[in-house]
């Protein structure tokens, strides 16, 4: 019987983590309003970064609010990857590889993504934000109060 609810327990755990690292419920647990704290290109600061009003996630959609547009881009996960990996689609067609990284804070919850800007760039392999075509946005979904 022990052996029996062994099986039972670790077939359970294995179908937990399995669930967790579906691409859907992933992207689902991504969707919120983000404010920008941080946006680098190659390692360096965007003089830009000002413009950007925020980031919303929903419906499979990555909406970057920019001062006077909105520039929607579709995206796919692969959350079993180390590091996770993200590729952003602008025009629907090419894929933009990346890497992201989610972290529950005290003050909400921080996305880090990071992209490859060339074409056919290499996707990044760390959060440094420091390859030469690499583009870094780190962004905060605050708490609810």
């Amino acid at each position: 019987m022990r052996t029996l609810t062994a099986a039972f327990v670790l077939a359970l755990a294995g179908w937990a983590v399995g669930a967790a690292d579906d691409p859907k419920d992933a992207a689902k647990k991504l969707e919120g309003v983000y404010e920008v704290l941080d946006v680098t290109i190659g390692g360096k600061p965007d003089p830009k970064k000002d413009g950007i009003k925020g980031v919303e996630i929903k419906n499979g959609e990555f909406v970057i609010k920019l001062d006077k547009r909105n520039d929607p881009a579709k995206f796919t996960l692969d959350p079993t990857q180390s590091p996770a990996h993200i590729d952003i689609s602008p025009d629907g067609t090419n894929k933009v590889p990346g890497i992201y990284q989610v972290k529950e804070t005290d003050t909400g919850t921080e996305l880090i993504v990071v992209i490859a800007l060339a074409d056919k760039g290499e996707r990044p392999k760390d959060f440094k934000g420091g390859g030469k075509d690499h583009v870094m946005l780190k962004l905060l979904r605050k708490k609810a109060k």
